[in-house]
């Protein structure tokens, strides 16, 4: 990481950034020090350790920079992920001081006419649902800079890890009773959505977020199908594909016709996001996505109580209906899967630290950022040099996402 050479360089692009009013910003330094220290990186830290600065801020001043600090009425705090189309950062609203998260659409996919859609299908998504157990969208929103238009979706900020953390995390599975309760919560956010007349496309642990109470949050409808909705013609027509999903996750008719399903294929996806909470893998764990795909729509996973002797056989066979091959074998609706599970579930507190996971998916950003910097040839830093910059699609070793990126 590029860093100013004098402190003195550090400290006026301080005052000048606006993240702290010229007032407070001398009384801080004045207070901690910071003229009398050696290096930079002494003063951030200091600033840092304070919570005058987020880690974040800290490092953006370091390179010699303001950009990324602020879009619009929305000061930036810290990056809470990446992924394909972009990245996701908490903020603060400057009119109210709300704190929220930002979701950014890459730079470059700015101008990619497919991703936009896929953005735009979102937020659209996202504009209609408000339910419990469903991460809230606030708005989406425009700005622009010197290299063009910059779009973002506000939503809701939830203290929260995916599904997919929350199990590395542990570094086990989860209790049954915990699980159906988990899985019971997700299927109400799923039938509000279906009723609404919204397919998710996408379930799995990755798109669940659970928070210390318990409470669970569904997210990401970036490849939701909307009734009726122009863009989502509009998006197969412009990416060409017939596929979308997440290998390990995907409904048998899905992974033939993305746009010939319904709410059963969620149904599908919800069931394959259940064996995975309750034995640790999904249920066809093979490397190759096109033999992942052959096990959706030939295979029968190992049932969950051979994998997981602590499961009842009971709750292996509501897992088996939610994961038939055929739509019509599975349970018709989110609504009556969740008055099989109400009685098997049992809420119960997770203990994890929410600000260790930021920083291991900061880390994970930052390298992403870097590597964007090298291939914009930006040689200046290996940070990020404006405020969205994007991560290249890829697939993971928790399912390989299917038709991310037509230009992968």
């Amino acid at each position: 990481m590029s860093e100013q050479q004098t402190i003195g360089a550090f400290l006026t692009l301080l005052q000048r950034s606006r993240l702290l009013a010229w007032n407070e910003c001398q009384e801080m330094i004045e207070r901690l020090g910071l003229r009398e220290l050696e290096t930079p990186r002494q003063a951030a830290d200091a600033l840092v350790d304070r919570q005058v600065l987020t880690r974040y801020q800290a490092n953006r001043l370091l390179e010699g920079r303001r950009r990324g600090l602020f879009l619009d009425d929305y000061k930036i705090l810290d990056i809470l992920g990446s992924g394909g189309m972009g990245y996701l950062y908490s903020a603060e609203e400057l009119s109210t001081g709300w704190k929220v998260a930002l979701k950014v659409l890459s730079e470059r996919h700015r101008n990619h006419k497919g991703m936009l859609t896929r953005f735009q299908l979102e937020a659209e998504a996202g504009l209609k649902l408000s339910h419990p157990n469903i991460l809230r969208t606030l708005a989406i929103k425009q700005s622009e800079d010197i290299y063009g238009v910059i779009h973002f979706i506000v939503m809701e900020l939830v203290r929260g890890i995916s599904l997919y953390e929350l199990l590395a995390v542990r570094r086990s599975v989860l209790p049954w009773p915990q699980a159906c309760d988990i899985i019971l919560q997700a299927a109400r956010g799923l039938h509000y959505a279906h009723e609404l007349g919204l397919v998710h496309r996408d379930v799995k642990p990755e798109n669940l977020l659970i928070r210390n109470d318990g409470s669970v949050k569904l997210l990401d409808f970036g490849l939701a199908m909307i009734a009726g909705s122009e863009a989502e013609l509009s998006a197969a027509t412009i990416l060409g594909q017939n596929c979308l999903g997440t290998a390990d996750y995907i409904a048998p008719e899905q992974s033939l016709d993305s746009l010939e399903v319904d709410r059963r294929a969620d149904i599908y996806s919800l069931g394959c996001t259940f064996y995975f909470l309750l034995t640790g893998q999904p249920p066809f764990p093979d490397k190759s996505v096109a033999k992942k795909l052959e096990g959706h729509r030939r295979l029968r996973a190992t049932p969950v109580h051979e994998v997981n002797p602590k499961v009842p056989e009971r709750l292996s066979k509501i897992i088996r209906k939610m994961m038939a091959r055929r739509a019509e074998n599975r349970f018709d609706t989110a609504e009556r899967l969740a008055t099989y599970l109400e009685p098997l579930a049992q809420r119960s507190t997770i203990d994890f630290d929410f600000e260790a996971v930021v920083r291991r998916r900061a880390k994970i950003a930052e390298k992403r950022l870097a590597t964007e910097s090298v291939l914009r040839g930006d040689s200046r830093t290996t940070g990020v040099s404006r405020l969205e910059i994007g991560a290249p699609s890829e697939l993971k070793q928790n399912g390989g996402q299917i038709a991310d990126d037509p230009t992968e």
